[in-house]
């Protein structure tokens, strides 16, 4: 079949801590990969993350906790529950505001060039 295939994570690796990203692989065939990364990652209560940017589609979906994002443009307040679309090569952050671990599970795509 070629129009769909089975898949499944590859290893964990360790990005910076509280974040891990993983690749998405075919199962027939280990070395088809497909152009997105599963990332979760966790901010301790009052914790920031560092500003950035990366040519990168990303969709959050908060798990837990409650915070902000922060990008160019202002701050979106985020909860468990919610999901988050943002934009490739706009710099922004997470912002724990409350007093429990903020976590996310994000799915990241490069555009098609």
């Amino acid at each position: 079949m070629k129009n769909a295939q089975l898949m499944t994570l590859g290893d964990v690796t360790v990005y910076s801590p509280g974040v891990l990203v993983q690749d998405v692989k075919g199962i027939d065939d280990p070395e088809i990969t497909v152009p997105v990364e599963f990332i979760e990652f966790r901010l301790d209560p009052l914790a920031v993350s560092a500003p950035h940017s990366h040519p990168s589609t990303e969709i959050w979906r908060i798990t837990s906790g409650r915070g902000q994002v922060v990008t160019d443009d202002g701050e979106l307040a985020v909860k468990a529950g919610d999901l988050v679309f943002l934009r490739p090569n706009q710099t922004h952050h997470l912002r724990n505001s409350g007093s429990e671990v903020l976590s996310a599970f994000s799915i990241s795509w490069k555009q098609a060039q």
